[in-house]
């Protein structure tokens, strides 16, 4: 059996131009706590250009409602959990998509 669910812990950085998912390995962190917490190494887990989005949502997930969706230009649909507020994200995602160039423009 094959589920397409991946769920990663970790931190997202929102840059003026692309968005980064850095996660850390859960098993140092419940093997060894803090000490692995400290001691593990921050590894890219996902990351696309902000001039690669087509569309950007707020979408839910049982009862969380601060899910963002992004669909991207190759077609894939990538969904991402926010644990703090989603007005702080959603502002930061905006300020940061002000500066991106379109690929194409519609005259």
């Amino acid at each position: 059996m094959k589920t397409r669910f991946n769920a990663k812990q970790g931190t997202l950085y929102i840059t003026n131009e692309r968005i980064v998912l850095e996660a850390k390995p859960m098993v140092m962190i419940l093997l060894f706590g803090v000490i692995g917490w400290l001691l593990s190494r921050k590894k890219i887990t996902l990351e696309f250009p902000l001039s690669d989005i087509t569309d950007f949502r707020r979408g839910k997930q049982g009862f969380n409602k601060r899910i963002a969706e992004f669909d991207l230009i190759d077609g894939r649909n990538i969904r991402i959990g926010i644990s703090g507020k989603w007005e702080l994200f959603d502002a930061a995602y905006q300020k940061a998509m002000i500066d991106v160039q379109p690929l194409f423009s519609v005259k």
